[in-house]
């Protein structure tokens, strides 16, 4: 029997096996091309890791230095005494930024984890509006920022919901529109409550962001002023965890935004159904249990 190859046959298995390598090559180039997609986006996560922790030792050891500070002096008695007062209210204010910012951080470890889990309870959707305004009073005052605030909610309405995950959402869009606000500008808050849907929305005449970067500002550390020279504050949590959050109690977040004129979010929130913690009730994103038999409060 002739094993030989014809010369068309030996033709048609060169082709062949060239058609193989070449395959294997441009799997080869596909598979290094993602490797170092990957190796890059593992260099810039490490960055901004990086710039984070530098970031969040200023924002806590800042407030916590102050509140060292000032409290001592208050204990030992060097505060002249119509000076205490000022001093007392530097160091609530202090307390609550660090607070703030403390809150974003657990709540970014718990989603980071998995740890989130939804609470519904009766929620007074204008008392808790008003409890995260009133949070921010002395802020809005002391930049001179002008508040308009339009309910379109009769107080007293019941909105089940996550309260505490509600709370966090409305004081970080709050935050960001008076930190990233101009002294004497203006924030305008609009509530409203229609087939079961509420809309929030919050905006301010601010330094505006330009339309590049809305696409990264749900990005979990992303800040657009980075560096240790930057203007303003935070740790870039605030919207990512805004955003996990709205996920969570199924709600959406919209943002319109130009720059040197202003920033506007709206969220939307539907509200949850269920008999989870039918008798625990909300007016500040704090819950009160009510015993179901004669109504008394349980605390």
């Amino acid at each position: 029997m002739n094993h030989e190859l014809t010369d068309r046959e030996l033709l048609e298995e060169l082709q062949r096996r060239f058609d193989k390598n070449r395959e294997m090559l441009e799997a080869e180039r596909e598979l290094i091309k993602k490797l170092n997609e990957v190796n890059q986006k593992l260099v810039e996560s490490e960055k901004v890791k990086t710039n984070f922790l530098s970031n969040i030792r200023n924002e806590i050891n800042n407030p916590l230095a102050s509140i060292l500070e000032l409290s001592k002096n208050l204990s030992l008695g060097t505060v002249p005494e119509d000076m205490q007062e000022k001093c007392a209210e530097m160091i609530q204010s202090e307390a609550f930024e660090l607070d703030f910012q403390l809150r974003n951080i657990f709540v970014s470890a718990e989603l980071e984890a998995g740890e989130a889990p939804l609470s519904v309870i009766s929620v007074n959707v204008r008392s808790l509006i008003e409890s995260v305004i009133d949070s921010y009073s002395r802020k809005i005052t002391r930049k001179g920022i002008v508040l308009h605030v339009q309910h379109g909610i009769d107080d007293g309405v019941i909105f089940r919901s996550d309260a505490e995950k509600l709370h966090l959402i409305l004081s970080n869009l709050l935050s960001n529109a008076i930190q990233f606000n101009h002294d004497n500008g203006s924030v305008t808050i609009v509530s409203d409550l229609k087939d079961g849907v509420l809309t929030v929305s919050v905006s301010d005449t601010g330094i505006g962001m330009e339309a590049a970067d809305l696409q990264n500002i749900y990005n979990r550390f992303h800040q657009i002023e980075a560096g240790s020279t930057k203007t303003y504050g935070g740790h870039g949590l605030g919207l990512s965890v805004t955003k996990a959050l709205l996920d969570i109690i199924d709600g959406t977040i919209e943002v319109k935004s130009q720059t040197g004129k202003g920033t506007l979010f709206m969220i939307k929130v539907k509200e949850l159904e269920g008999n989870q913690h039918e008798d625990v009730f909300s007016s500040d994103g704090n819950d009160f249990l009510f015993d179901s038999a004669d109504d008394d409060m349980l605390f």
